[in-house]
């Protein structure tokens, strides 16, 4: 998943963002999930009233696999705990549109106000490591390939410091080569100027990466590139080559990086391929070719090795690699890396070879076997999550279980956010001359809000919200009164509830059960909670009360020999005079 975002300047307007968004021409379907085009335009007025430089944040979010609308808005809603902005308050657009991958068809843009509801500038700070983090969170809990980042390893990090061990863990296991630099095929200001000479590079990379798995050598790979009307050509730096349109000679991207072959290996086998050193590209045994659009890392392309002579080091021997692992294959696609044997080797070079290829083969194996075991634990946990939230599936969900939802204040600073830009958009508009259609519109408004959060009420007939200020704040204060008092009574009828009562007991102990065995990685137990929860519960106290006994001896035997320390050292003091 990929989520992008910028923060867009009030200044500009929101006529082009929203002709893309929601009337865009490229796109298969647009369906306006949330809010509507107007709300995104009054964003932009309200900010001008303010004299703010951003009106909206306009994110992208991008998957690699289809989501759910559910899926998708859980991604809004980590979106929002995030950056601090009212996931109910934002514009939603979803746009399907069919990728050269074949993947993913569907992606969502979303508007946020730069505002928050007490009028602070919404957060800002380190926006695409956060971004990051919330793509990378989203991959884990929807079980989707992990993508690597140009901050991954910073968003482990992040999510080790906020306690989240598990998915940092999980996304560090399934990062091929974490320390190395995420380099992309092309810009976006690329792929603007390629599709203006009507070139997708989208497409044009799907195609070259089939281009590289279906030929057998470098040279086989390059003119293939004719077909598809580009081709290579040196650039202006050094060991760098670059992909040009055939018709015009313009510039389409980096070739190494289209080719998702290293930089350095890439201008070595072309240089080799123009003095007339062609390379054959081999798979590993037992191994089948794998579209490379379903590759998570890089896949080394490495010359067959030449006529070695006697005197050559086992250290320089050349390696055939396959580092590249199929994105969702699971582990049996790891493969180890083999050292090639020659005729013209020594029996000892052999034998050395040999050996090394043997311990190669065992680390693989160890690698594979340490991986399945996590895949497993992680399986099971969830299956443990699945089967209590299955057992207990009856239960009605918690009402208003968000603290903010039933605080005073927040709601009066909600309901004030919404009808406070209203009211003074109707004084402003009742001010100006010749305007009554705009005014007219603009109180229409105010009392549809009025209407939608029940302020039409007869407790207020006699007080002028509209033009009396003491009388709308008092309106507010009243109906935030109200909200949480309704809100309140609710949840205490539900906390009533019998068959709740006996989820929240058994909830209780389920977490401190479940978060016990993601914490000390027990597998028995785990085996033991899918089995019998109860059992392994007792289980668990039972564990935890030797641990604390132990704990509490040894802490009794320290303090005892710290006491007897300083008995000796009291004894050892010599009197300097008797």
């Amino acid at each position: 998943m990929i989520i992008q975002s910028s923060r867009m300047l009030t200044l500009s307007g929101p006529g082009k963002t929203c002709s893309h968004v929601f009337r865009g021409e490229k796109n298969e379907s647009i369906k306006v999930i949330q809010s509507s085009e107007f709300q995104v335009m009054q964003e932009y007025d309200e900010a001008g009233l303010r004299g703010d430089r951003y009106a909206v944040r306009h994110f992208k979010i991008n998957p690699q696999h289809d989501l759910s609308r559910e899926q998708f808005l859980e991604t809004v809603s980590m979106l929002a705990i995030e950056f601090g902005f009212d996931p109910d308050a934002c514009i939603i657009v979803e746009h399907t549109k069919a990728k050269a991958s074949g993947k993913a068809s569907k992606h969502i843009h979303l508007y946020v106000s730069e505002r928050t509801a007490d009028g602070k500038a919404l957060d800002s700070r380190f926006m695409k490591v956060r971004q990051e983090k919330i793509s990378r969170t989203s991959e884990f809990l929807f079980g989707h390939d992990i993508v690597k980042g140009r901050h991954q390893v910073a968003v482990i990090r992040q999510l080790r410091d906020e306690g989240k061990a598990d998915i940092a863990d999980y996304i560090e296991a399934h990062t091929p080569d974490l320390y190395e630099p995420v380099q992309s095929a092309f810009t976006a200001i690329q792929h603007q100027f390629a599709l203006r000479q009507e070139v997708n590079l989208g497409k044009l990379r799907q195609s070259i990466r089939d281009l590289r798995i279906t030929s057998e050598s470098f040279s086989e790979m390059v003119e293939g590139l004719s077909a598809l009307g580009v081709s290579i050509q040196k650039g202006e730096k050094a060991n760098t080559y670059i992909i040009v349109n055939n018709e015009n000679n313009q510039f389409l991207g980096s070739a190494n990086r289209l080719f998702e072959i290293k930089k350095g290996e890439f201008a070595n086998l072309f240089e080799a391929l123009q003095q007339g050193k062609d390379t054959t590209f081999a798979l590993s045994e037992g191994e089948s070719p794998v579209n490379a659009s379903e590759m998570t890392g890089e896949k080394i392309l490495s010359p067959m090795p030449q006529v070695i002579p006697e005197s050559t080091l086992l250290s320089s021997v050349p390696q055939l690699t396959t580092k590249g692992i199929p994105s969702g294959s699971g582990v049996s696609d790891i493969k180890a890396d083999h050292f090639a044997m020659t005729d013209s080797m020594s029996r000892e070079q052999k034998a050395s070879i040999a050996f090394q290829n043997e311990e190669a083969n065992r680390k693989a194996s160890v690698e594979k076997e340490t991986l399945a075991n996590q895949q497993k634990f992680a399986d099971d946990l969830l299956q443990m999550m699945s089967n209590f939230d299955k057992k207990w599936k009856h239960v009605p969900k918690e009402p208003f279980s968000d603290p903010a939802s039933r605080n005073r204040v927040r709601v009066r600073e909600k309901h004030e956010s919404i009808l406070k830009p209203l009211r003074t958009r109707y004084h402003v508009e009742r001010q100006k001359w010749f305007n009554g259609s705009s005014t007219r519109k603009a109180l229409q408004e105010f009392n549809n809000a009025l209407k939608k959060l029940r302020y039409d009420r007869d407790d207020f007939k006699a007080l002028d919200i509209l033009n009396n200020e003491s009388d709308f704040l008092y309106c507010l204060n009243w109906m935030a009164d109200f909200y949480v008092a309704g809100r309140e009574r609710k949840l205490r009828e539900w906390q009533t509830d019998n068959s709740v009562k006996s989820y929240l007991k058994v909830k209780k102990d389920f977490d401190e059960l479940y978060g016990y065995i993601q914490k000390t990685g027990d597998v028995e137990l785990l085996r033991n909670a899918l089995k019998n929860p109860v059992y392994a519960f007792q289980q668990m106290r039972k564990t935890k009360d030797i641990e604390a006994t132990m704990t509490a001896m040894n802490q009794s035997r320290d303090k005892a020999i710290s006491i007897e320390k300083k008995k000796n050292v009291k004894n050892d003091i010599i009197p300097m005079y008797t």
